[in-house]
């Protein structure tokens, strides 16, 4: 055991002299798209016009991103199921054994979209609910869940092995959504079988509730995102940006953290550098070092109130 850990320590040693460590991320966010077929009302107009990455340069950056990560999520803004072609990038993911998360409003899912969302390289579904109160619209809530219900029923025929979460990121202390999620909890009892209680789940704000074999409600607070038009909130601080995870987005700007939707932090593009390149650049190096000793470098961290549950999260630990 000895001699495995010193020779473990000698290459990571090399790696280091020769300037080449590659640091393996929980997770890399890349947007698909940015497009999306609604516009809730707590996520912000996008700066960038409507961009859909090439399949081409998405395999190319599937071979890269494979060394920083085991995973994907197809998301910053922009919905993945607008892409008729979907499943051609599952299977390049999948090509690169790289395993995917799909985040979704699915408010135009339906039988199209199952062959995609069959496939083997899925590691998670996550359908946003609470999307429907943020917009709109002509179809009523019933018209809107049950093609969601529909597919996980479908799902659960075929054993499926990834996890179904059912969004519910409305929680506030003002409960202004309280009547829109008493509605979709009816819904979930009536279809699975269960007993959510309404006040119970305001009372005790869990993370989670499982409903049945890998599929959960996944429960939190509204948040504000980033924007270098917010207010200032603190210069000290901590984040995973950089550290858990990156993005990248649908014209290949490369950013810190899965909320930098306009690229206020654009630490470079890999259209024109290799991720190793810009992850190793000065700006990101330096938001490293901060994040490292408490110290917020970037104004957008500073005006970032989401960054906020993270310094509380590392008190508790």
């Amino acid at each position: 055991m000895l001699v495995i850990n010193y020779f473990v320590y000698i290459c990571y040693n090399l790696e280091k002299i020769k300037g080449k460590i590659i640091k393996k991320f929980k997770k890399v966010h890349i947007e698909l798209t940015n497009i999306c077929n609604l516009k809730c009302t707590f996520c912000p107009p996008k700066l960038f016009p409507s961009k859909t990455m090439d399949l081409k340069f998405f395999d190319r950056l599937n071979s890269e991103v494979k060394e920083f990560t085991n995973e994907l999520a197809y998301h910053i803004v922009g919905d993945p199921l607008v892409l008729t072609n979907l499943n051609d990038y599952l299977e390049i993911s999948k090509k690169h054994n790289l395993k995917v998360n799909i985040t979704t409003t699915a408010n135009n899912i339906s039988q199209k979209h199952y062959k995609a969302l069959e496939n083997s390289t899925i590691k998670q579904i996550n359908f946003s609910l609470n999307s429907y109160n943020a917009n709109s619209h002509k179809k009523t809530l019933e018209e809107y869940l049950n093609p969601i219900f529909d597919f996980v029923k479908y799902a659960q025929s075929i054993n499926h092995e990834y996890f179904i979460n059912f969004r519910i990121w409305n929680l506030d202390d003002e409960k202004s959504a309280k009547e829109f999620n008493k509605k979709v909890f009816e819904a979930i009892n009536e279809k699975f079988s269960i007993s959510l209680n309404i006040d119970e789940i305001y009372k005790d704000k869990p993370k989670n509730i499982r409903i049945d074999r890998k599929l959960f409600i996944n429960f939190d607070e509204y948040f504000v995102w980033p924007s270098l038009k917010n207010n200032f909130v603190s210069s000290s601080g901590f984040c995973y940006g950089l550290n858990s995870h990156f993005g990248i987005l649908a014209n290949g700007i490369v950013v810190p953290c899965c909320l930098d939707l306009d690229a206020s932090i654009n630490l470079g593009n890999v259209h024109e550098n290799s991720l190793k390149e810009i992850l190793n650049n000065k700006r990101a190096k330096n938001m490293i070092n901060g994040f490292k000793n408490n110290i917020l470098v970037e104004e957008l961290c500073q005006k970032c109130e989401y960054r906020i549950r993270f310094d509380k999260k590392e008190k508790n630990e």
